[in-house]
């Protein structure tokens, strides 16, 4: 199939051809005798088109960006100067936009368009009718096309309705409420981005879920986006209530639903999964970590990213992992932070990351020592969206603040 884009040049040339005969014909009549009007309006209108396309290039190319927003967000707005300049001038990226499958009714288009300018030219038949079958052929190029763009908008809102279903599906699988732990302050908050991607976090009673017991706490992120992220979502936390009554070992926990994951799911699907256990007697937290971000600790020492011991592999990429833990106690005033790369990988508008820095900035030299796990998580929150400015979301951001009171 012919390539679109090539397509458009090829007519391009060709009309630059047909207008390159007619200059040539009306100089010839202006030398048979036949006067030199014709040849000198044909002169103007190709003057005042060189000159038109000359100032729609610069102004779209110092607003490139512009007219690109202006069209998407509120084509009801724009005008026919900028419709003209941001069609003939983005040609590659409005292709590059378009499903293969739809390709050739763009270029059937383009041939309907050529034949009418061709009808018009040669003046096919007499009276009306060569403006009769150049019209018709104009108008059904323009309706194939906006055949095309109905298609493609029924698929976006298809497309949106999905992604609404799955944001609550993923919504609904987190806890609505802040867990009360003895002698602890926990707060967890998920914000996932536009696309819905499958990050997560989660409480349990480990090991038989009494009173008293070991609590977990999970943070999770499900490799893919949309529905699909959404269901594999579902799947895993289906599996850890059912490993969560098994054990209090966040290590064995790890282990036994990295078998789980990897029997049960596709090939390429992955859990990057930290998975921590709050023992409220001994004051002490217990984790392991799946190839997740790796948790920070503050104390009144300072700052330091916890790594256990072992293989850091995420859930489900090889059947045989066996994954190790670290126990730390827990003083008063240390706090935890388990959040996921949503928060270290923001980006603004010049695409520059966040980075693990700032959030070490944030928690070492913020005056957060009195505020309460849920207004740490905010300022965190606040600190990423303001750094970030008007650049879009492109990922999930998940986490889960532990603070020993």
């Amino acid at each position: 199939m012919i390539d679109p884009v090539r397509f458009k040049k090829i007519l391009v040339s060709l009309l630059k051809v047909l207008i390159l005969v007619e200059l040539v014909s009306a100089l010839g009549s202006g030398f048979s005798g036949s006067g030199w009007g014709r040849f000198g309006l044909d002169l103007i209108v190709a003057g005042v088109l060189y000159l038109m396309w000359e100032r729609l290039a610069a102004v779209v190319e110092t607003k490139k960006e512009e007219f690109r927003r202006k069209m998407e967000s509120t084509p009801q707005a724009i005008g026919l100067l900028d419709a003209l300049a941001f069609s003939l001038l983005w040609t590659d990226r409005i292709y590059e936009n378009v499903p293969k499958d739809r390709l050739r009714l763009i270029v059937i288009s383009y041939t309907l368009i050529t034949l009418g300018l061709v009808a018009a030219f040669l003046k096919i038949g007499s009276g009306l009718m060569p403006l009769v079958v150049s019209g018709a052929l104009v108008l059904g190029a323009v309706n194939l096309v906006t055949w095309v763009i109905s298609l493609e908008r029924e698929e976006k809102e298809s497309l949106q309705t999905e992604l609404k279903l799955a944001h609550d599906v993923q919504v609904s699988l987190m806890p609505k409420a802040d867990p009360s732990i003895a002698g602890f302050d926990i707060a967890g908050a998920s914000i996932p981005a536009a696309n819905v991607g499958g990050d997560l976090f989660d409480y349990a009673r480990l090991g038989g879920g009494a009173d008293g017991e070991v609590f977990g706490i999970s943070v999770f992120d499900v490799s893919g986006k949309g529905m699909q992220a959404a269901m594999s979502a579902v799947f895993t936390c289906g599996a850890i209530a059912s490993e969560a009554a098994q054990t209090s070992s966040p290590a064995e926990m790890l282990t036994r639903l990295n078998r789980s994951i990897f029997v049960h799911s596709r090939r390429g699907h992955f859990v990057a999964f930290l998975l921590g256990a709050i023992d409220g007697e001994r004051r002490t937290l217990t984790f392991a970590n799946a190839g997740q971000t790796k948790p920070l600790l503050r104390t009144s020492a300072g700052l330091r990213w916890l790594e256990p011991p072992g293989v850091r592999f995420p859930l489900g990429m090889k059947e045989d992992s066996v994954y190790e833990q670290c126990t730390l106690s827990l003083q008063r005033g240390d706090i935890v932070f388990m959040l996921t790369d949503g928060f270290t990988e923001a980006m603004n508008l010049q695409e520059e990351v966040f980075g693990s820095e700032r959030i070490e900035n944030i928690v070492r030299n913020g005056d957060i020592s009195s505020l309460s796990s849920r207004e740490i998580i905010d300022r965190l929150v606040a600190s990423v969206r303001s750094y970030a400015g008007e650049a879009p979301q492109h990922d999930d951001m998940t986490i889960v603040v532990v603070k020993a009171l």
